[in-house]
């Protein structure tokens, strides 16, 4: 009911199709008589209550597979509010990153935390209303069929996730069994693909309990976009703020705005979470032997410690060699 009454408050042009789908645990007959008795007035509504259950994982491709009747979906969750101007966002991304294969979907939420260790995310700002990533985001998010297709299709090679270099250790080791977003994730990575985010969200999430969570929070409510606005969208090559797969701004964009860093080829680590380099120089918050530029963790974002030049002991620029890796990771601090 809570998703359906924020829904009433947006807009949405008229032909709008909702279709509602409904898992069947066998004992949520209730659910199914809201969703039956919602009057949806933007268009038709579709009410697909499943014979028999799904499970999470299954639930989302089905809802996925609905792209191949459609062309795109939007797809949101029960415990999901909406801005009133999601659906503006999510039509004009779509159709700004039609022609862009680098491009895996659209995010309607503007993650807080960092996938790989949940600690605070902030992107930098440049003159776009975006920032793009290779994480998935679930929270809310559009894909056209093209982009479900991509990812269908590497899904159903059955991909051992556990051998895929680059994905954060927590999507293995942690994750359930009945994500699909880890799949999502070794997706990207694999491929080289990015998720597009807007600078102000246009979802919240309640994080109610389910089967992916164990006890209700507030760690993932987010201020709302509450006003239209026309939003300037940039392309990935064009874009200032890109991170990679553990949140850290990509190299080459740091350079950009760091002249200091221009002659060194090196990888980022400022939350620390990365297990290898294969480069012979990482801008990190790991401990090490010597460094060569150290930094103070002060700025937010953190790579502005950075581009400022702001002196200290917190982050450091070193050999990859020099590292110390720490035997205890922030995996360990938080599920043990």
């Amino acid at each position: 009911q809570r998703i359906l009454n924020s829904l009433d408050m947006a807009f949405c042009p008229q032909g709008t199709k909702l279709i509602i789908s409904i898992d069947n645990n066998g004992k949520n007959h209730e659910v199914a008589k809201v969703a039956n008795k919602y009057k949806w007035n933007h268009g038709e509504k579709e009410v697909i209550y499943h014979k028999e259950r799904l499970g999470l994982r299954n639930h989302i491709n089905a809802c996925g597979d609905l792209s191949y009747k459609y062309g795109s979906f939007i797809l949101i969750e029960d415990d999901q509010v909406v801005s009133p101007y999601f659906y503006k966002f999510a039509q004009e991304a779509l159709n700004y990153y039609n022609d862009s294969p680098e491009i895996a979907g659209i995010s309607l939420y503007n993650l807080p935390y960092t996938e790989a260790s949940k600690l605070p995310f902030i992107p930098l700002h440049d003159d776009s209303d975006i920032y793009i990533a290779q994480v998935p985001c679930s929270l809310g998010m559009a894909l056209s069929a093209d982009q479900w297709d991509g990812f269908k299709k590497w899904f159903n090679l059955n991909p051992e996730l556990k051998d895929i270099k680059g994905l954060p250790l927590i999507v293995t080791k942690y994750w359930a069994e009945s994500s699909r977003k880890k799949f999502m994730y070794g997706y990207m990575v694999v491929m080289n693909k990015y998720f597009l985010y807007p600078q102000v969200s246009y979802i919240s999430n309640f994080n109610d309990r389910g089967e992916n969570m164990y006890a209700k929070s507030y760690f993932g409510q987010l201020a709302l976009q509450m006003v239209p606005t026309e939003t300037k969208f940039k392309s990935l090559d064009d874009s200032m703020n890109v991170y990679d797969a553990y949140s850290e701004i990509l190299p080459d964009r740091l350079k950009k705005l760091s002249s200091m860093l221009n002659d060194y080829d090196f990888e980022v680590d400022l939350f620390g979470q990365k297990e290898y380099f294969s480069k012979e120089f990482v801008l990190t918050s790991k401990q090490c032997k010597k460094r060569i530029y150290g930094y103070e963790r002060a700025m937010k974002p953190t790579e502005l410690n950075i581009i400022y030049n702001i002196p200290g002991n917190e982050l450091s620029f070193a050999r990859s060699e020099d590292l110390i890796f720490s035997s205890k990771t922030i995996e360990d601090l938080i599920f043990k």
